[in-house]
C-alpha cells in the first residue's frame, strides 16, 4: 500500500508544480503586456514633450508643463522597473 501512497503523493506534487509553473507563465505574460503599454505611453509623452517645448519656445507653454510631462515619464519608467522586478522574482521561484 505504501507504493500507491507514494505514487499518489508524487503525482499530486507533480500536478501542483505544473499548475504553479502555468500560473507563473500567465503572470509573466501579464507583466510583459503591462510593460508594453507603459512603453507605448512613454512614446506618446515624448511626442507631447517635443510639442510642449516648441510651444514654450513660442511663449504658449511654461517650464512647469514640460516638468510635469517629464515627471510622468519618470513615473512610468519606475513602474516598468517594478514590473521587471516582479518578473525576475517569478522566474527565480521555480
Amino acid at each position: 500500500m505504501d507504493f500507491f501512497d507514494d505514487l499518489g503523493k508524487k503525482i499530486g506534487e507533480t500536478v501542483k508544480r505544473v499548475g504553479d509553473k502555468s500560473q507563473q507563465i500567465v503572470d509573466i505574460g501579464k507583466y510583459n503586456i503591462e510593460i508594453g503599454k507603459e512603453e507605448a505611453e512613454i512614446k506618446k509623452i515624448y511626442a507631447k514633450i517635443g510639442e510642449t517645448v516648441y510651444r514654450a519656445h513660442r511663449g504658449e507653454e511654461t517650464a512647469e508643463d514640460i516638468d510635469s510631462l517629464c515627471q510622468e515619464v519618470t513615473e512610468r519608467f519606475q513602474r516598468i522597473k517594478e514590473l521587471q522586478e516582479r518578473i525576475k522574482e517569478l522566474k527565480f521561484q521555480a
